[in-house]
């Protein structure tokens, strides 16, 4: 018996458990791409699997539609896979989904649900022949949460469609039809270390937990805690007092605001008590800064045994925690022509400490591709200035408002028969594979839509069930739709 049966719609629902039981966080995505194959060919249908495990699926059209456009349906296959015990291994984990009748989550692990909704849907569709639809390519894209891989190596000439439904939204009843731009900025910091001896100094931990994090799209105007840049104020000022850092550990995702960094540091014997003073008074500082955006965070700073190498010295230290505190942060300018709308922003997502060097991996935002190219200039200098090297990656465009859409006119027009009400139009600051695909199909013509979820990329992530429903049955009655 399965833990979400009896949920509407039964056939979706279904469909997303039996991706939930194989694990498909990014780059780990082989089993999941080749059992959609595998399902699309025990349907009967044609799939094509690219040399980066994409999936395209052609689903003829039922009869009567056979001179409607083509439509492409869109989504990604893997997830943002975190779990709140770090030693449980998210490349082997099956997800432990459950539902408390509103909401469906995963117990101690991110959920999935962006996007494996998306592609349980589509999965539902190719398996219910009763559902009237125009001939549709169901384009399942791979790596999306690590900068859009699948999608920018996509071969477009594979596909016939120039109308695309993008399933990767999650507030029910809002069309996105713009959206940011983007380009990750890794940066190597370099340190020397020595073997520190039990002797001169005691080794400590300073826990950073129990912040908020979220999309760094969707999030960053929250104002919320950025554990990374947490654990390096902390550094900074310690270091003052004669502490050096060992190693750190921040984040799991370059898109999602980090909400929880772990450093080792050693810590003079003379000085251990001004530590834990100075420690303390930058608890309470930081806590109340943040209070009402991060009411549970939980900085902890505890004795533990001393064993490998360190920084050669506290001035390295203080130096790498002046590199992280001096890098721009979170929102950088607001649209000037859209209310409300982050235009620029960046996100240090992940601090990760190897021998001798620690990488930094910073995604960057905007909504102008010439603002975005200027804050990668800033990120870039700013990492040299400190001896830091640079590489710049997953470089993708922003996705341009398009005036005239007949698939959007379409959209809203069954939206308010269905609900008599007027669906949300926007353009937001988080980057969709829709960027991408614009710049390769020419007259390409898309909206992105999705059910209600929260906490996408965290442990706390769920997804509404009635919205589900909901969205289930408007996806259908647009596909029914011609024109």
């Amino acid at each position: 018996m399965g833990k979400l049966e009896g949920l509407h719609p039964q056939e979706v629902f279904e469909a997303f458990e039996e991706i939930c039981g194989i694990p498909h966080g990014s780059y780990n995505i082989d089993a999941i791409s080749d059992h959609l194959k595998s399902c699309a060919e025990a349907q009967g249908f044609e799939c094509i699997q690219d040399k980066e495990k994409n999936i395209i699926i052609r689903v003829p059209a039922s009869e009567g539609y056979e001179d409607e456009p083509v439509l492409i349906l869109q989504g990604h296959m893997d997830m943002v896979a975190v779990h709140a015990d770090k030693a449980v291994d998210m490349k082997k984990h099956i997800l432990d989904i459950t539902h408390d009748d509103e909401w469906v989550y995963a117990v101690d692990s991110s959920l999935g649900g962006d996007d494996g909704i998306a592609v349980a849907m589509m999965m539902a569709i190719m398996r219910d022949r009763s559902i009237l639809h125009p001939t549709l390519e169901l384009l399942i894209t791979t790596n999306e949460e690590v900068g859009m891989d699948g999608a920018v190596g996509l071969d477009t000439s594979l596909l016939k469609g120039k109308r695309l439904l993008n399933l990767d939204s999650e507030d029910e009843g809002i069309f996105t039809v713009g959206c940011a731009g983007g380009v990750r900025v890794v940066a190597h910091y370099p340190y020397d270390t020595k073997e520190k001896g039990g002797a001169e100094a005691y080794r400590a931990s300073i826990h950073v937990k129990g912040l908020q994090g979220g999309h760094s799209g969707q999030m960053i105007h929250k104002g919320r805690a950025n554990a990374c840049r947490i654990a390096a104020r902390i550094l900074y000022r310690l270091a003052d007092l004669g502490v050096t850092m060992h190693s750190i550990n921040c984040g799991t995702a370059a898109n999602a605001i980090a909400n929880e960094a772990y450093a080792e540091i050693s810590v003079p014997v003379e000085k251990q008590f001004e530590v834990i003073d100075e420690f303390e008074r930058l608890k309470n500082e930081i806590k109340h800064e943040y209070h009402g955006k991060d009411d549970d965070m939980e900085l902890i700073l505890s004795p533990m045994d001393l064993t490998g190498p360190a920084f050669a010295d506290a001035e390295q230290t203080k130096r790498f925690a002046a590199f992280i505190i001096c890098e721009p942060d979170g929102v950088q300018a607001m649209s000037g022509t859209v209310e409300g709308l982050v235009e620029t922003s960046l996100n240090l997502g992940i601090l990760k400490s190897e021998k001798g060097s620690i990488d930094a991996t910073f995604e960057l935002r905007s909504m102008i591709g010439s603002a975005a190219a200027h804050l990668k200039d800033r990120v870039v200098e700013i990492a040299g200035s400190f001896g830091a090297g640079t590489e710049v990656s997953s470089s993708y465009p922003e996705w341009e408002y398009r005036e005239d859409s007949p698939l959007r006119d379409k959209m809203v027009a069954v939206f308010k028969e269905m609900y008599g009400r007027e669906p949300v139009i926007e353009v937001i600051h988080a980057g969709l594979e829709c960027g991408v695909l614009a710049k390769k199909i020419e007259d390409f013509d898309a909206v992105s839509i999705g059910p209600d979820m929260q906490d996408i990329h965290t442990v706390n992530e769920k997804l509404n069930i009635e919205s589900v429903g909901r969205c289930w049955d408007y996806v259908k009655e647009v596909l029914k739709r011609k024109g």
